[in-house]
């Protein structure tokens, strides 16, 4: 038996234990991108409150901060709803998300060890399958699953938690596309497989076209359904 040296403790290894207003404020930001809280939903903080089980106080913080993410919009006298989809919107959200991809990409690609290659071939294996399933979330989490193997290799956390900030609302409109009849699944196939055969040549240049070839085929799917809606 492995003994712990002295000074060191296994608690160092456990997940963080999350507060009450950390927890309600990750299961309604999973509704709201996941579109199970539909755009336009009035979002009234007793009803906020009742429905996670909580105070009004975490839940009027819960709301704050899901304004501050763009997720929520508030209105003088009528109170919260679901940030409303639009083109304008989502041309914003992609244009922000692309410049500090862009960055990200910049600094992660020359820096990608031989174990990362490996997790992103792997994750590429699991999206072909969950594709082959149409399984919605598996396609969505291990696209971008694949892109934070290069994004984590930058050694930027500020950066990428203000990525993964934008990343929510950008998944609003990749699942809205979806239910529009869109097949991000193999819609963006060549994008996704463009973008790991870069970076497994380590070629900064060609992963940052794959990336923008994805965006810019998620706009052009938007375009008609939101400017339309």
């Amino acid at each position: 038996m492995i003994g712990i040296p002295q000074g060191e403790t296994v608690l160092a290894e456990l997940p963080p234990i999350l507060s009450v207003e950390e927890s309600v404020l990750r299961a309604m930001r999973q509704d709201i991108v996941r579109l199970t809280i539909p755009p336009g939903t009035r979002l009234r903080m007793a009803d906020v409150a009742e429905r996670a089980g909580v105070s009004l106080t975490p839940a009027r913080q819960v709301l704050r901060r899901l304004e501050a993410e763009g997720l929520v919009v508030s209105y003088p006298r009528t109170g919260s709803s679901v940030a409303p989809l639009t083109f304008p919107d989502a041309e914003l959200v992609m244009t922000v998300c692309g410049a500090l991809e862009r960055r990200l990409l910049s600094l992660g690609v020359p820096a990608l060890e031989e174990h990362d290659l490996t997790e992103m071939a792997s994750l590429l294996q699991t999206r072909s399958a969950a594709v082959a399933s149409r399984d919605i979330d598996g396609i969505d989490e291990t696209a971008f699953a694949i892109r934070d193997v290069v994004y984590r290799r930058a050694a930027r956390p500020e950066l990428f938690r203000e990525a993964i900030t934008w990343r929510h609302r950008q998944q609003r409109y990749v699942r809205h596309a979806v239910l529009a009849g869109i097949d991000i699944g193999s819609f963006l196939g060549h994008e996704v497989n463009a973008f790991v055969d870069a970076c497994l040549r380590r070629d900064t240049s060609a992963a940052e076209a794959a990336r923008m070839n994805m965006e810019d085929r998620v706009l052009d799917g938007l375009q008609a359904s939101l400017r339309s809606s």
